[in-house]
């Protein structure tokens, strides 16, 4: 018996007794780069969200929300003339993954994710930011690996072949939008949950294979007349014809020309822009710029010979969801051997057979209709195998996200949105030209400019996603020694105060021999905005530090921050490990001085000694209360707090520190109620938000609105210690919303 069938016997030993069957729907997320995904032990994944009624994973950008591009991959493996538990041979036999398969099928034994560093504790404002890594094996030695994290998962099936996939995730900022998928697949024999061998024989003309369907992005549910887009109907797909023997084969999915039987989009839909109907240019932006895909960056040659030969790789497209259901074993080999129903396309690409061209609005059902209409997967598989008892085969499989950043989607669906309105704009093309209209070959139609425009930028991204795949192989075959940053540090604390908001963060990365330095971004208003860097400190300008004040920033708006470690040639740690999601806004500052310039301590000896009333004290410690903005205008949201998640808010500034916020409508009908506490050891005066709806959380109407404040506890002057206010005392405010 050969050395390497020993290995793995006494592997499979091991495993037998080491692992036991876990429950399909285990499930661990990566969420290390700024490509996050979810991976299920059935060994394949569904991305929809029950719960969530939405389909979720692949997300990126993953800094922002709704950017998740993911379905559903389908896998199934099929050989001939296999050899069962009573020594009979049958014609074909199959294994299909899916997420309700029983032991019969698929026996799942593994699913871990190991991180090369431990999460960063993350404090705001005294609270600690709730991080779910997923981890549940432990930490590997970054010198063994070199990814920031790594899922294994290992699913036994009725075939005796078990199959391993190992995950690697980066969070360089270069390589964070890729996993690499190492697949090997074993003879082991063993196809339930118990420790005896079932089967001894030759697996043969093995084949493994996988159907993908995209949704680039779930950001395209959202627009009303594409919600058909939310499960991938509209996606085309482009592959490299293995024909053409490419150096890398690889395909992509994107976004296509809404038009279905029931769907008829009369503008140019690439890339989801915004329109006018929809909102207000700040609003406009492409929705859906992103390209996912995969691409082979190894495949064995046999179980005995472990060079990559592409001649066992078979690449193209399928429409619909019609593929062989489990136990249709001849037709799961036909279906990766050669075709299943003519489904498969292998040869010519599906934009390619579409004659699909820039802004000619030719829809990716237009092509499939006749097949069904549920969209476009791609289609990949791998074979044929022999597999002796005992030997594996492995394929390394790299699966990316990419296309326009977010502020070139902004810049690009402005320019859209103002030329769709008439407004004449420049339509500058990459090549430094610019936009015009453009007949369409083979065809009386023209491309409009700003289309042609809109689209020669979105169509970027294929560049964008070949480049990614190339990167994920120079990666592998340079056997993962890809240069990484420092590690992250370990803590980061965000201390906001009256004046300034103070960050400081552990000094571990320093012990890292090509540290050189730390710097600090910072969004403002919401967490999945802009971040600009604010800060830079290191070791050649020797102004080292592990602490910094922010200062100069605004009453009433949030800020988010991440710092990041970088090395000597300027290579950062990953913002996810450090980035905050808990707003940090500046405390209110200790207010001495009433609005006629009189102490705070003035006032309330004056009322001590008798000199003034009970009116006056209450007048000018609670005259000082302001509605910010007042009135509120829905078109002034983004000069104020933003247009995010802080776009209708109202802040209440200088309330005493216990007291209730009752807000009416101008005719008397309550509409919500604050209760606002003052954190200990803040100022007697403090500030509150609300955020102009109802206790039901609708949304309130224009007009005028009565703000009732009463006092819910008494208060004493922080100098003297004299009495302030009282219990029971109030004033009220009065403010508009415009909308």
């Amino acid at each position: 018996m050969k050395k390497k069938q020993i290995i793995f016997i006494v592997m499979i030993l091991i495993a037998s007794i080491a692992f036991t069957a876990i429950p399909n729907s285990n499930r661990t997320w990566i969420r290390v780069g700024s490509l996050q995904s979810c991976f299920d032990a059935w060994g394949a994944e569904r991305g929809w969200d029950a719960n969530r009624s939405i389909y979720e994973g692949l997300i990126w950008p993953a800094w922002y929300n709704r950017t998740d591009n993911f379905v559903i991959d389908r896998q199934v493996m099929a050989c001939k003339d296999f050899t069962d538990a009573s020594g009979s041979v049958q014609s074909y036999k199959s294994a299909k993954f899916y997420t309700s398969a029983g032991n019969d099928q698929l026996v799942p034994q593994v699913l871990t994710q190991t991180a090369r560093y431990p999460h960063c504790d993350i404090i705001v404002d005294g609270t600690a930011q709730y991080i779910d890594d997923y981890i549940n094996g432990n930490y590997h030695d970054p010198d063994e690996i070199p990814a920031d994290r790594l899922v294994i998962n290992t699913v036994r099936t009725n075939m005796g072949i078990e199959m391993t996939r190992k995950i690697y995730a980066f969070s360089r900022g270069d390589h964070d939008n890729y996993f690499i998928y190492e697949y090997i697949f074993t003879n082991t024999g063993n196809i339930d949950d118990d420790d005896d061998i079932e089967l001894n024989s030759t697996i043969n003309d093995y084949y493994f294979g996988l159907m993908t369907r995209y949704c680039t992005s779930r950001e395209a549910y959202y627009v009303t007349n594409l919600r058909q887009a939310s499960w991938g109907a509209h996606q085309w797909v482009h592959h490299t014809p293995m024909k053409d023997n490419p150096e890398l084969p690889y395909y992509y999915s994107w976004l296509g020309q809404a038009q279905t039987a029931d769907i008829t989009v009369t503008y140019d839909n690439i890339g989801a822009p915004f329109l006018p109907a929809e909102g207000g240019i700040d609003e406009a932006r492409l929705r859906c710029p992103q390209f996912a895909g995969m691409a082979v960056l190894h495949a064995d040659a046999s179980a005995s010979d472990e060079t990559h030969d592409k001649s066992k790789i078979r690449m193209g497209w399928m429409p619909g969801d019609d593929t062989p259901t489990a136990g249709a074993d001849q037709q799961a080999w036909n279906f990766l051997n050669n075709n299943y129903n003519d489904l498969v396309t292998v040869d010519v690409p599906q934009d390619d057979y579409a004659n699909h061209q820039i802004a000619d609005r030719k829809s990716p059902y237009s092509v499939i209709k006749d097949k069904g209409d549920a969209g476009t997967n791609s289609y990949m598989s791998f074979g044929p195998y022999e597999i002796p008892f005992g030997e594996s085969v492995k394929v390394v499989l790299c699966q990316a996200v990419s296309g326009l950043g977010r502020k070139k989607a902004i810049e690009v669906g402005k320019k859209w949105y103002q030329a769709y309105n008439g407004v004449s704009v420049t339509l500058d093309l990459p090549d430094g030209s610019n936009a015009t209209d453009t007949p369409i070959a083979g065809s009386s139609l023209i491309a409009e400019a700003k289309d042609v425009y809109k689209n020669t930028w979105h169509y970027t991204g294929k560049d964008s996603i070949v480049k990614t795949f190339q990167k994920a192989k120079e990666n592998y075959d340079s056997n993962f020694t890809l240069e990484m940053p420092p590690p992250p540090p370990t803590s980061f604390t965000v201390n906001p105060a009256p004046n300034v908001i103070s960050l400081d963060w552990a000094n571990n990365p320093e012990q890292d021999p090509d540290f050189e330095g730390y710097r600090i971004y910072r969004a403002m208003l919401a967490p999945d905005s802009f971040y600009t860097k604010i800060f830079d400190c290191n070791i050649t300008d020797a102004n080292l530090v592990n602490k910094y004040d922010d200062v100069e920033l605004l009453r009433g708006i949030n800020y988010y921050y991440y710092v990041v470690a970088y090395n000597k040639n300027g290579l950062e740690s990953g913002r996810a490990y450090t980035q905050t999601t808990i707003p940090a806004s500046l405390k209110k500052p200790l207010r001495d001085f009433t609005d006629d310039d009189v102490l705070l301590s003035d006032i309330a000896t004056m009322y001590k000694n008798g000199e003034i009333s009970d009116e006056e004290r209450i007048d000018a410690v609670l005259g000082m209360i302001r509605i910010v903005p007042n009135p509120y205008n829905i078109q002034n949201r983004k000069i104020v707090f933003g247009t995010g998640s802080d776009k209708d808010k109202l802040m209440f500034y200088n309330l005493p520190e216990n007291c209730d916020i009752r807000i009416f409508t101008e005719r008397g009908d309550l509409v919500d109620v604050i209760n606002h506490v003052t954190p200990e050891g803040m100022s007697p005066v403090a500030d509150a938000a609300w955020y102009s709806s109802t206790d039901s959380r609708q949304v309130v109407k224009s007009g005028v609105y009565i703000a009732h404040i009463l006092v819910t506890k008494d208060i004493n002057e922080v100098v003297t210690g004299l009495p302030l206010l009282k219990e029971g005392e109030s004033i009220v405010k009065k403010f508009i919303i415009i909308r």
